[in-house]
Order: structure tokens, then sequence, then C-alpha cells
């Protein structure tokens, strides 16, 4: 459902450091444990990035692998059952690790919002508009009917059409694409400085991922809107991302602007992810053509077994003695990527 892979565009180099100068966001050294079996696991291990003004930025990786936890994380909105450590996460400058719920809840909505993939979060006895035009409200001082129009801008720009209906109707009288375009209309009402947005079109349909991934694009131009792009899909990030993370059993494996790492990834893991996209071919004994679907063998560790050695090197076609022996480090592959592998380790 998502943008051939083909249509990648070179996007430009933005260093991957940790600096808050010219970063929106800056999260250093995140870890979030879960418990299992009366046993912790990592389900984000040690992980840092940062987010430049008016950058669109993938998080890459299979189901499972830590993106969404990861995404939960930086706004607080993870169950009591997470215990979250962290550096910092540097937002504008202020450590959102250091603010009580209180504070928090100023902060999502107006200047950090989320999108989920799934619009069952709407609540099904409000009219969506009023969902819509009260988290305005509840973050800026306007009139209802302020808000009211606020919402049919905003509607008109996501492709809702007919406002009237739509705005008075309940989530149940709408289309699953309708209720989406909802939820991502309820995100961008206060134009945050940033969006995470989870896998946002994994439920739409194709003309519907298009109008999304464009209105995305829209809001990085006109207002400077910046994403977190949560997807398991690379061809849908290859239509809209500046740079991309791969993440792999909750750890960061590459990082990179996206142009340089789809066209060569520097990761074995990143390298099968692209590999990953339908191949068509023809039967021998039939005239009709058939799909053959790549996949990758194996399959991710059990996150409560520790292992000496790589999480990836069982299903790594590069496995080399060392990577069952320790865990490698992120290393600087080129001043704008790194990769967490044992090839680029120098002696």
């Amino acid at each position: 459902m998502g943008v051939p892979l083909a249509n990648v565009a070179t996007a430009e180099v933005n260093p991957t450091c940790y600096q808050l100068t010219g970063d929106l966001l800056r999260v250093w050294d995140l870890t979030v444990h879960f418990s299992q079996e009366g046993r912790e696991f990592p389900a984000v291990n040690h992980v840092s990035f940062d987010i430049a003004s008016g950058e669109i930025v993938g998080l890459l990786g299979e189901s499972g692998c830590g993106k969404t936890t990861l995404g939960l994380s930086l706004l607080g909105l993870l169950p009591d059952a997470a215990r979250v450590s962290c550096n910092s996460i540097f937002f504008r400058g202020s450590d959102l690790c250091s603010l009580d719920e209180s504070d928090l809840r100023k902060v999502r909505g107006a200047e950090v919002a989320i999108v989920y993939q799934d619009s069952s979060v709407l609540n099904p006895v409000i009219r969506v508009g009023n969902q819509v035009s009260e988290v305005l409200r509840a973050h800026r001082r306007c009139t209802k009917r302020q808000a009211r129009e606020e919402a049919q801008t905003i509607f008109a720009a996501i492709g809702l059409r007919d406002f009237g209906r739509i705005y008075n109707s309940y989530p149940h009288q709408l289309s699953g694409g309708q209720r989406q375009r909802i939820a991502i209309a309820q995100a961008l009402i206060c134009k945050p400085r940033l969006v995470i947005a989870d896998e946002p079109t994994a439920s739409v349909d194709r003309n519907t991922v298009c109008e999304i991934l464009d209105f995305i694009k829209q809001m990085k131009e006109s207002s400077g809107t910046s994403f977190l792009f949560i997807s398991h899909d690379p061809a849908t990030l290859a239509a809209v991302a500046d740079r991309i993370i791969v993440m792999y059993a909750g750890q960061i494996v590459e990082n990179g602007p996206l142009g340089d790492v789809y066209l060569k990834p520097s990761h074995p893991y990143t390298s099968a992810l692209l590999q990953c996209t339908p191949r068509r071919i023809m039967p021998k004994d039939s005239s009709q053509e058939k799909i053959r679907l790549p996949y990758i063998p194996g399959r991710a560790p059990d996150p409560l077994v520790v292992l000496p050695g790589c999480s990836f090197s069982s299903r790594c076609k590069d496995r080399m003695e060392i990577c069952d022996l320790r865990r490698p480090e992120l290393i600087e592959v080129s001043s704008s990527i790194s990769a967490r592998c044992f090839k680029y380790e120098v002696g």
C-alpha cells in the first residue's frame, strides 16, 4: 500500500550528532523495560537520536522491534508497567523527563502531537467535529465558532469534503479512511512543532495513503512541522522521509539520510528490509502473473534471552565469528551515516 522504492529521492545530508543547536528534539540514551514471566526485558535499549525543525524522520522496522514504544515514551504515554530510564529528552531546550504530568499535558497536543494507527481512539459517543475542535480549545483561547472554522480548514486540507455532514457525524457513521483523517486532524489542529505519526496509513486505501502523505509534506513546507513517522514499510517512508532510523530488537541499527541509506544500506538488516518488496514472476506453466514475496529468514530474538553478541547475527548473511561473541556499537560509517555492525570497526 506504499509508494514504490523507485520514487526515492536523495535527501539533504543531515549529520547524526546530538547537539542542541538546530535540533527540535534530542533523545539521549533512552531505555524502556517491561516485565514478562517475572523478568524484565528492554523493549527499547539505549536509543539516542535527534530531529531538526522541519524534518521528517522515518522510524523503520519490523513489528515488535520497539518503534511504538519509543514513540509513546517521548510523551510519557506508556502504561504503568513500563520502566523508563533516560539521560534526557530535550524538546525546544526543555527536558521532558523532568516535567510532571501536569506540565506534560500542556505539551501534548499543543507542541507535540501523536497520530495512532488505529482510529478506534476516537470517542464513539461524541461527534467527530467536537472531538477535533475541543483539542484546539483545550490549548488555545478561542470561541466555538473559531474552533469550528479552524476545523473546517484542516478538514479541507486533508481531503475531508462535505464538511457539515462529517463534522456532525459520530465515528461509526464514517468510513475507516475518514476516521483516520479525523484522528490526523485532531493531532494537527493546534499546529504542533512535532508530530509522532505511528503507522498513520496502515489501515487506509491507496488513494487515502497518497493524500495523507501529501498533506504531511505540505505541513512540513508551510508550517515547518517536524514528524517522527513510524512504519514497517520502506516504500511508504520513501515517499515522505528526509532521514531514516532503522530499529531492530529495540536498538537503532542504522541512521542516515533517506537517499543514502536506501541506495546503499550499511547494515545487513536494512539491506534485507529493502529487498522485501514484492517481485512479480511469470510461472512456466501459466499465463497468469504471480507475486513472490521476499522475506528475511529466521525470526527476531526472544526479548527474554540475553544474547552475548549481535541480535541480528542468526539471520545475517554477513555473519562473522565476532558477531556471536559481543555486541556491536553504533559506528560512524561516514559523516552522515551510522550503523551498528562489526564490518565498520577499525582494528
